[in-house]
């Protein structure tokens, strides 16, 4: 993860504006990162699970956020069952996965875990990297299984017995600066691309100058293409 995602404001709030119009009272958040959503949601009065991989993410997050709105526990997507009584009995209205899916090997079986612990009738919001022709040594060092079509990424939804209420891309404006980060990872040959001095003034840029034009953008790409893509569906 690049250092710099923590600081960006601007990206952070754009795409907090696609996830908060679906959010529920009782949220399941997979991947909560730097907690910059978990912070928003509990501003909301919102109860939050918040879960990860890394615990070391769940033990900053609980010193920086303290709340009674607020529990963690470790979550592996890839073995998932340790984690099943916990997640059920929150009975989540709602779960969310930003930028978590495409780390995931079996990410149907990951999706249909996620079901089966939500509440009847309960949410999923997922946004995911798009555009499998996009995938560079970003992708790999990220530890990215794949990039998603608006299609592939509500087939698995289905498959694992989702609704898909609505799935489109946003960010168009940001595959450019997604390809030029790739290949500056490449020109310098740099062990920690992802943390890398030229890959984090890039999301700096981004974020200060292009997440305005992604917002104009967004609209009129939405079935066309752009660097994530964004799907909400529902339990039958």
């Amino acid at each position: 993860m690049s250092s710099a995602m923590a600081s960006l404001g601007r990206y952070h709030e754009y795409l907090w504006s696609f996830v908060q119009p679906w959010l529920g009272q009782r949220v399941l958040e997979v991947g909560v990162g730097f907690g910059q959503y978990t912070r928003r949601m509990l501003a909301e009065k919102r109860r939050v699970l918040g879960c990860d991989l890394d615990t070391g993410h769940l033990e900053t997050l609980r010193m920086s956020s303290p709340s009674p709105s607020l529990e963690t526990q470790h979550l592996d997507l890839e073995e998932p069952e340790t984690s099943r009584a916990a997640s059920a009995a929150f009975l989540p209205d709602t779960v969310i996965l930003l930028n978590v899916l495409e780390h995931i090997r079996a990410d149907e079986k990951a999706l249909t875990f996620l079901r089966e612990v939500a509440a009847p009738g309960g949410r999923i919001v997922v946004i995911v990297p798009a555009l499998a022709v996009l995938y560079n040594g970003l992708d790999r060092e990220a530890g990215h299984q794949r990039r998603y079509s608006h299609a592939s990424l509500s087939r698995a939804l289905g498959a694992a017995g989702w609704a898909v209420v609505t799935a489109r891309y946003i960010n168009l404006p940001g595959i450019p600066g997604w390809l030029v980060a790739g290949w500056l990872s490449r020109a310098s040959r740099s062990a920690t691309e992802l943390n890398a001095p030229s890959t984090n003034w890039l999301l700096r840029f981004y974020d200060r100058f292009f997440v305005g034009l992604s917002r104009l953008t967004d609209p009129l790409a939405a079935r066309v293409a752009g660097l994530s893509v964004l799907a909400v569906a529902r339990k039958a």
